[in-house]
């Protein structure tokens, strides 16, 4: 999840197409002091020829159907 979430945070400030080498230098900035380079290496692959947006909104179609949300809380007791 840090991987996507270092991904996402390279795009939001304005590079389009992150290499491995910057998600692991984000990574590495948030604190962790090994990262997994085999699974950024994944991600990078899996994001090949894909935008960002197009790959979220895709995401989001898969759970549109999917219930979200708790319910309501209960009601108040009675005091007296």
């Amino acid at each position: 999840m840090e991987n996507a979430a270092a991904y996402t945070m390279l795009v939001l400030g304005g590079n389009a197409k992150p290499t491995a080498d910057q998600v692991k230098a984000v990574v590495v900035a948030g604190g962790k002091a090994e990262p997994d380079e085999e699974s950024i290496a994944a991600l990078i692959k899996d994001m090949e020829g894909k935008e960002l947006a197009a790959v979220i909104d895709a995401g989001m179609e898969k759970i549109k159907d999917v219930p979200m949300g708790g319910g309501g809380g209960g009601g108040g007791g009675g005091g007296g």
